[in-house]
């Protein structure tokens, strides 16, 4: 059933004086520019605006008809765009909600997953580990139950690595895909997971393949620096809900040492050139046409996207998988503990 969306955006006016309480999140929503006329500046701020707008009322019509057929389907709806406006909070509440009221619902496993990335994001690790882990285990044997391992243990997986507990990541998903191994394939995409995880620490592999504007990419031109290295293509719907957070994190420590290079693994070159165009991203994108099948991909063994590698000053992989607040927190120690390694400048006058 679908919601009726002229119920939904004017039931806030159900609560005379009263508005959807604000959400505690650790960021505040930045303001969406406006033309003369206060019409957003962008397609992007105006879909933004909707979003937010689209919360509040979903916000109203779960509080008002808490009781009604459809309510589950407003509370997920509300958990996703809640999670993509980064509201993890929010994001939270509402999966801790349909899972309370709705837990053999359609969208359980949905809401779990939900679940746990709001509680990554906002650092309760030990609780998105056990969360996860209850995914796993209570993941069956069909091509959801699958799907859900999939996605649990890969999200795990990350979480352990950037925590520094990589042979217990390797342990979970060899260990994961020897219990399953008669789900065809299952064992060769963790083994290649597990294969990603043994580059920290390396040096990258090199891309030596042209940027848009046609120059060599020398990751070696980079050393002293840290680099993002992500794959990511314009129609991956998380590579997209993730690019505020990356451009958040570029307009913070650019500055101070921070660069991206974008691997895209679009077909389109006209279609990748708008969109970094509307989006206003800067930094250095490799674009070969072939997709999956790109040179540099294939090399890294991409097997999913976002995928994300995150050299550090010494020019070695110091983490892989970094998204949400975990970037902005390891940008912040890698690029501090570079400045606290440079050697200080000498005295004025000596």
């Amino acid at each position: 059933m679908k919601l009726n969306w002229i119920l939904v955006l004017t039931a806030a006016a159900l609560l005379p004086g009263q508005s959807p309480a604000k959400p505690k999140t650790a960021k505040q929503e930045p303001a969406i520019a406006a033309a003369p006329g206060g019409v957003p500046a962008t397609l992007d701020d105006l879909q933004r605006d909707f979003q937010i707008k689209k919360l509040a009322a979903l916000e109203a019509y779960v509080k008002v008809r808490g009781t009604a057929k459809d309510v589950g389907e407003a509370i997920v709806e509300a958990a996703g765009l809640a999670k993509t406006l980064a509201r993890h909070d929010q994001a939270l509440r509402y999966a801790d909600l349909y899972l309370k009221d709705h837990g053999t619902g359609p969208a359980a496993s949905e809401m779990r997953m939900v679940r746990a990335g709001a509680m990554r994001d906002t650092g309760d690790a030990a609780g998105a580990e056990k969360a996860l882990r209850e995914v796993i285990d209570g993941a069956g044997n069909d091509n959801a139950g699958i799907n859900s391992l999939v996605e649990a243990a890969t999200m795990l997986g990350e979480m352990l690595v950037a925590n520094g507990k990589k042979a217990e990541a390797v342990e979970l998903l060899t260990t994961l895909g020897d219990a399953r191994s008669k789900v065809r394939g299952l064992k060769e995409h963790f083994a290649g997971i597990v294969a990603n995880y043994e580059l920290i620490g390396t040096e990258p592999i090199a891309i030596g393949q042209p940027d848009l504007a046609g120059k060599t990419i020398d990751l070696a031109e980079y050393k002293g620096k840290v680099v993002l290295l992500d794959f990511w293509a314009t129609w991956c719907g998380p590579c997209v809900a993730e690019l505020p957070n990356v451009i958040a994190a570029y307009e913070k420590y650019h500055g101070k040492g921070f660069e991206i290079v974008g691997i895209s693994l679009d077909e389109d070159r006209a279609a990748l050139d708008k969109f970094l165009a509307d989006k206003g991203t800067t930094w250095r994108q490799h674009f070969d046409g072939k997709g999956w099948k790109n040179e540099v991909a294939v090399a890294y063994g991409v097997q999913s996207i976002p995928a994300t590698y995150l050299i550090g000053p010494d020019g070695k992989i110091a983490a892989i998988g970094l998204r949400g607040e975990q970037l902005h927190q390891r940008l912040a120690k890698l690029l501090s503990a570079d400045k606290a390694a440079a050697p200080a400048a000498a005295p004025k006058g000596k």
